[in-house]
This record gives C-alpha cells, sequence and structure tokens, in this order.
C-alpha cells in the first residue's frame, strides 16, 4: 500500500509573511481534520478551508492569468495506487477510507506551503496515521 505524506520548511528562518502562510495552512488542516468522519459530504469540508483561506487574507482567485491560492484538491483516497477515489471534494466519506488531506497555499510572490497527512475515516472522527512532526524551520 502506498503512503503519501508532505511537510513544507525552510533552512533558517521564516519572514512574518512565510510564517503567516505556513500557519494558516496548519490551520486549515486541523480545520478539516476536525470535520472529517464517515457520512461526512467532502464538498463542505473543501468549501470550509477555502473560506476559512480567503478570511485568512489567502483568496482563490486568477492573477495574471495564473491561478493562485487553494487550486488543488484538499485530499484524495489511498492505497494500491498513490491517488485513488475518492477525491475529497464530490464523496460522502464511508467508514474505513484511508484519504490524505492536503490543503495548500500558492503565491509566486510569497511561496507556497502544503501540509499532508494521511488519515483513516472513522464513524466518529478520524485517525490521522502519519507520524512527522509539522515544524516550519530546519
Amino acid at each position: 500500500y502506498f503512503g503519501d505524506m508532505t511537510r513544507t520548511v525552510l533552512r533558517g528562518r521564516a519572514s512574518d509573511a512565510q510564517r503567516n502562510l505556513w500557519e494558516t495552512v496548519k490551520a486549515g488542516q486541523a480545520l478539516a481534520l476536525k470535520k472529517i468522519k464517515a457520512g461526512v459530504d467532502g464538498m463542505t469540508i473543501h468549501k470550509a478551508i477555502q473560506e476559512f483561506f480567503a478570511n485568512r487574507g489567502f483568496p482563490t482567485e486568477v492573477r495574471k492569468g495564473r491561478r493562485v491560492g487553494f487550486f488543488h484538491g484538499t485530499g484524495h483516497g489511498l492505497g494500491l495506487e498513490i491517488h485513488e477515489h475518492p477525491r475529497l471534494q464530490k464523496v460522502t466519506l464511508k467508514d474505513r477510507q484511508v484519504l490524505t488531506v492536503e490543503p495548500g497555499l500558492y503565491y509566486p510572490s510569497l511561496g507556497g506551503v502544503r501540509i499532508e497527512d494521511v488519515v483513516l475515516v472513522m464513524k466518529e472522527g478520524c485517525k490521522i496515521l502519519s507520524r512527522f512532526p509539522k515544524q516550519l524551520e530546519i
């Protein structure tokens, strides 16, 4: 079975803007993790993260012909393939599904951040299967 995990790190000191971007993505992922459980519509999770990011000053939009912000998926199934169905956006979550949760924000003038973990969907929440710290500066 495949695993999938992402951490964005910086060598040295992050600027205030970089730290804000990273902390926003980390908080967005935490929001998603709290909402995941069997029976939940994945699109409600995706939209909640997108709204959270916009409220924190990170809109998803087109600038100079390029998409910026939260323009990729919230997560995907994981198993015999690295990217399997379901996509987290267009599905009702089922008990015992294994998914990634990987919100990210991308701005050419600032950089990009993604934080990704693997979770097991359960009836009353989810269990995080990834075991690696979330730390911006190394």
